[in-house]
């Protein structure tokens, strides 16, 4: 999973309107480094309105992805928000989830992308790790943070 994340991936404390944005967002360095097809951001905006991807964690995340096809070159994009945007919930799509932290990801095998969701879900849960990660400044610290646990 380490070779998936990368310094020139991750933005922090951006401010977006919706989860619509978030996900465009995440995608443009995706975009620019050649690892998405350029229908991989309406993909997964579509993929998004239909199985929503909101955990309700104790800062709220999300993992939006689509299909194999959009993803050139496997990859993850992270986002912290300034702002609080709510997607709806991966297991209750009626819920409402105040999301501040994006991970995108651009994945083209079904067997790593689940070993990559249990290491974000191991992440995740870990409540310090969650508010470092929202909390941290420039993206090099969350790079660090989360390489301890690749």
């Amino acid at each position: 999973m380490s070779s998936l994340i990368h310094i020139d991936r991750i933005q922090v404390n951006c401010t977006v309107n919706d989860q619509f944005d978030a996900i465009a967002l995440a995608a443009k360095p995706l975009l620019a480094q050649g690892c998405i097809t350029e229908d991989f951001i309406e993909a997964a905006v579509e993929r998004e309105r239909t199985f929503p991807t909101g955990l309700p964690t104790k800062i709220g995340v999300a993992l939006p992805h689509t299909e194999a096809k959009y993803v050139l070159k496997e990859s993850i994009s992270i986002v912290t928000l300034k702002n609080t945007i709510v997607f709806a919930g991966m297991g209750n799509p009626k819920e409402s989830i105040p999301v501040q932290i994006v991970f995108l990801l651009a994945i083209n095998n079904p067997e790593k992308q689940l070993k990559i969701l249990q290491t974000i879900i191991t992440i995740i849960q870990n409540e310090k790790m969650l508010k470092k990660i929202k909390d941290a400044k420039e993206p090099q610290i969350i790079y660090n943070l989360i390489k301890t646990f690749l």
